[in-house]
C-alpha cells in the first residue's frame, strides 16, 4: 500500500486513471476514506476515465494516523495536503473537496493558490451557523451507534486498522474541532482567486443554499450549482448528475486555459 511521508505523518493514498492525464486530487469529508461507501466512491471510477485521480486519507482517517492525537484546524489539514503533493513532486493540480474536504480547500486556496489549477467545493460551510451546530450535536459516537447502527458498523470497518472502536475517538476529536472551526470570513473568501465551482444539495444542512451562495458571491468568477432534492451527501445521492456537472465544469475550464494567451 502506498504511503507518503509528510512531517509527522504517513499519508495513505491511491492513484487511479491513465498516467499522463491531467491530475485531479480528491479531498474527503469527515470520516471519509479511500474505498467503498465513502464520499467520492460513486464518482472515482467515472472521473478516472478522464483524469489521473489522486485519492488520499486525511490525518487520523482510515490508514493515516494522527501522531499528536488531536486535530488543530483546517489549516493543518491544508498543510498536510500541500506536503503530500510536494512529496509526490506535484506542483499544481485540480482539487475537489466534499464537506470538510471543501473547507480544507478554501484554506488551501487562501494559503497556496499557486498549487491549484481550479477547484470544486461540494457541501461546504465557511462558518458554523445554527443549522451546522445543531447537526454537529447529533454526531456523538453514542448517538451514531444508537441512531445509525449501520453507519457505526461501516465506520468500524473503515477505521478499524487503528484499533477497535477507534472511530469513536475520531468522532470526539472531530467534534471538538467543529465547535470552533471553520471561522472563515466573507473578506477571507473574497481574497481567493482560484477558479471554482461551488456545489451543494438543495437541503444540505452544512453547505446550505445561503452558505453556498455566500461562497460563490465572494469568490470572483466562480460558478454555483444547487442540486435539487439532494441533502448533504449529494455525491452519493446524485452520483450521475454530480459527476457530469463536475466533468463539464473541468472541461470548460480546460478549454479556457487552452485559449488563454501564453
Amino acid at each position: 500500500m502506498p504511503y507518503a511521508k509528510v512531517n509527522d505523518l504517513e499519508i495513505y493514498y491511491e492513484l487511479h486513471g491513465p498516467e499522463g492525464a491531467e491530475l485531479l486530487v480528491l479531498f474527503n469529508g469527515a470520516f471519509g476514506v479511500v474505498g467503498k461507501d465513502s464520499d467520492w466512491s460513486s464518482q472515482l471510477e467515472r472521473l478516472a476515465q478522464e483524469y489521473r485521480v489522486l485519492a488520499f486519507e486525511h490525518r487520523g482517517h482510515g490508514r493515516t494516523h494522527n501522531p499528536v492525537g488531536k486535530f488543530t484546524d483546517y489549516a493543518e489539514l491544508a498543510e498536510d495536503a500541500v506536503g503530500l503533493l510536494r512529496s509526490l513532486n506535484i506542483s499544481k493540480a485540480i482539487l475537489a473537496g466534499f464537506s470538510d474536504g471543501g473547507i480544507t480547500l478554501l484554506e488551501l486556496a487562501r494559503r497556496h493558490p499557486e498549487m491549484i489549477v481550479n477547484m470544486v467545493v461540494v457541501g461546504t460551510n465557511y462558518y458554523n451557523d445554527a443549522d451546522c451546530l445543531k447537526a454537529v450535536e447529533t454526531l456523538t459516537p453514542e448517538n451514531i451507534e444508537q441512531s445509525y447502527p449501520d453507519w457505526a458498523s461501516t465506520l468500524q470497518e473503515q477505521h478499524g486498522s487503528q484499533g477497535p472502536g477507534y472511530w469513536k475517538e475520531l468522532a470526539r476529536q472531530l467534534r471538538e474541532m467543529w465547535l470552533k472551526y471553520p471561522n472563515i470570513s466573507r473578506e477571507d473568501l473574497s481574497r481567493i482567486t482560484v477558479p471554482a465551482l461551488v456545489m451543494s444539495g438543495q437541503f444540505d444542512h452544512f453547505g446550505s443554499i445561503q452558505q453556498t451562495l455566500d461562497i460563490h458571491r465572494s469568490i470572483k468568477g466562480s460558478e454555483v450549482c444547487i442540486v435539487p432534492g439532494a441533502s448533504h451527501p449529494v455525491l452519493s445521492q446524485r452520483p450521475e448528475i454530480t459527476s457530469l456537472l463536475i466533468l463539464d465544469y473541468l472541461a470548460r475550464q480546460r478549454k479556457h486555459r487552452m485559449r488563454a494567451p501564453k
